[in-house]
């Protein structure tokens, strides 16, 4: 009995400490990856020399210049509240035009069976291959002789995500559709429902999980992105966020890091607020993307 009880207890004292250290190393981790983020924002509070001196991310004589500077227009064309306007301007149609056009792509090639499929599909997926900098002077020539370049409905940067061009989607639906019972289908069928009735009320509600994780890439790739609007936008009052922080850095004068610090955060907080708000549908869309069906 006692050898027993020691075991147990020698057990317990095993996975405590397990989970222990399982506690330890994910807290650190998470800290580590955290940290950068934090001495940013307390970064923006402080002057360059204060920023230069040390790690520690509490400011010892906070200022708000670097606010005060963010605010500033850039030759009265621009400032950095334009520059967010201009940003989901286009951001918010490109998700929308993504999910839609990816959602179709993808129920079509895991659902029905057409001539040449397989050999459509294997191009598609090719492309995964295609770097965009090899796409970007074919695209960019194509675009000036439709006379889109520099369009204030940014048309280079929108049409193209109605015919499903980005292809990682496309395939992250098509594994989700793998999962989705076909007999919810052929019920739908037999109450009289069509094929767009069918992809509207009885699979996209399925994939709602995989469509935020999608929504939610896209969004913050497309806030991100530099390359794109740095190609096609050339008047500075259209310029999105990712330029205009760009413009706050001043070579002639010399850079105010906490300005750029600080427009570098105002600009990244709608992306933040949008993925705490939509962070369960995201973990459930990436952990059901792991599950064999």
């Amino acid at each position: 009995m006692e050898k027993t009880r020691g075991k147990r207890l020698s057990g317990r004292a095993r996975r405590r400490l397990s989970v222990v250290l399982r506690y330890a190393v994910l807290i650190s981790v998470g800290v580590v990856m955290v940290y950068p983020l934090l001495w940013m924002a307390g970064a923006t509070f402080k002057e360059n020399s204060e920023i230069f001196s040390g790690i520690n991310f509490i400011p010892k004589n906070p200022t708000l210049s670097g606010y005060q500077n963010a605010m500033k227009d850039y030759g009265g064309d621009i400032n950095i509240w334009k520059s967010m306007l201009n940003t989901y301007s286009y951001v918010i149609p490109k998700v929308v035009f993504t999910l839609f056009s990816a959602t179709i792509t993808a129920y079509g090639f895991s659902r029905f069976k057409f001539f040449g499929r397989n050999f459509l599909f294997a191009v598609l997926m090719s492309t995964l291959f295609l770097p965009q900098v090899v796409l970007n002077v074919p695209q960019f020539i194509l675009f000036t002789k439709l006379g889109w370049v520099d369009s204030r409905l940014y048309l280079p940067l929108i049409v193209p995500t109605l015919f499903a061009t980005d292809t990682y989607f496309v395939f992250m639906l098509i594994q989700f559709m793998r999962n989705v019972p076909r007999e919810l289908e052929e019920a739908a069928k037999i109450d009289g429902c069509n094929v767009v009735q069918t992809l509207v009320k009885v699979v996209a509600p399925m994939l709602m999980s995989a469509l935020v994780s999608c929504a939610l890439f896209q969004f913050m790739w497309s806030s991100n992105d530099y390359m794109g609007p740095l190609l096609y936008v050339k008047t500075p009052a259209n310029y999105p966020a990712a330029i205009f922080v760009k413009l706050s850095m001043d070579a002639d004068t010399g850079f105010e890091w906490n300005r750029v610090l600080a427009t570098s955060l105002i600009s990244i907080i709608p992306s933040l607020v949008v993925f705490f708000l939509a962070q369960d549908q995201f973990v459930d869309g990436i952990a059901a993307g792991g599950v064999k069906g």
